[in-house]
């Protein structure tokens, strides 16, 4: 486009040159001096002489006018190829400075590259940096969470260690108070035991001393020494009923020993407890009675 601009432009200015050149030339032509007739007798010498004139001046005129058209051509034609000149220059710098661009444009496109590689990399990164802030955010708050449920675990651990140290000293004070109980409840069955069994003892006695006044009021002694004793093992139920009477130890004589155990079965029922737990405390179910009459 540029190109045929500058060709019209200097055809448009050569054909201006040439119009010029012509007004010129017409001028000249125009301003060229009348001959004045003069006298009659030598008009035609004149006249011819003019014509002579007129015509080198015409073909001086066409020369001149040729060399200016040539002149002219010329300084076209130069015109021309300084255009041509100056449009090869200027596609070689339009080539230039689009290579310039398209290498500007590469470059570019380069450099927008790298700094969209550059952004996505730095926007990884960030992500990366992001990424690992939560991470190690979330990494100290379950540290924390860890560190708070911990110690909360060991408080739960030392009340708990509290509660089973007041636990155990309750236990210990317990125990102590139990023993103490115990040794209480010992000693007040010990003495119960000891008052049982000297009440046992009494009633022993006394019981003893009742069977052997009953058995000895049944004993039949006629006839027979003195100072004779045995021993019977006597089987009696609660109530004192006999049931069973052996010879546990001899006298030495046969009758004395079967008179003491008749004796011992006229004299049931004995005078013995009817309470079965008691007759057993007392262990008169079976006991051995030693019979030794006196006078």
């Amino acid at each position: 486009m540029w190109a045929l601009t500058l060709r019209a432009f200097l055809y448009s200015l050569a054909m201006h040159v040439v119009v010029i050149a012509l007004l010129i030339v017409n001028f000249d032509y125009v301003r060229q001096p009348v001959i004045k007739p003069g006298p009659k007798e030598n008009i035609i010498e004149a006249v011819t002489v003019d014509d002579k004139a007129v015509e080198k001046e015409l073909q001086r005129l066409k020369n001149l006018e040729k060399e200016k058209q040539q002149a002219l051509e010329n300084k076209l034609k130069a015109i021309e190829k300084k255009a041509s000149e100056t449009e090869k220059k200027r596609k070689a710098e339009e080539q230039r400075l689009a290579e310039a661009k398209r290498k500007t444009a590469a470059d570019k496109k380069k450099r927008e590259q790298a700094r969209i590689a550059e952004e996505k990399r730095a926007a990884l990164e960030r992500e990366r940096i992001k990424t690992e802030k939560q991470k190690a955010e979330a990494d100290l708050k379950r540290i924390e969470e860890e560190k708070r449920k911990a110690e909360a675990e060991r408080k739960r651990i030392e009340q708990e260690k509290r509660k089973a140290e007041a636990e155990r000293k309750r236990i210990e004070q317990e125990k102590r108070k139990a023993e103490a109980e115990r040794e209480r409840i010992e000693q007040e069955k010990r003495e119960r035991e000891e008052a049982q069994r000297l009440q046992d003892q009494k009633t022993l006695q006394i019981i003893g001393a009742e069977i052997y006044r009953k058995v000895t009021s049944n004993f039949n002694k006629t006839g027979l020494p003195k100072g004779l004793k045995c021993k019977l093992s006597v089987q009696a139920i609660p109530g004192g009923e006999v049931i069973n009477v052996t010879l546990s130890a001899s006298s030495g004589n046969e009758i004395f020993d079967r008179r003491a155990i008749v004796a011992v079965e006229k004299a049931s029922p004995l005078p013995l407890p009817a309470d079965p737990v008691t007759l057993d405390r007392l262990k008169l179910r079976k006991f051995i009675l030693t019979f030794e009459p006196k006078d």
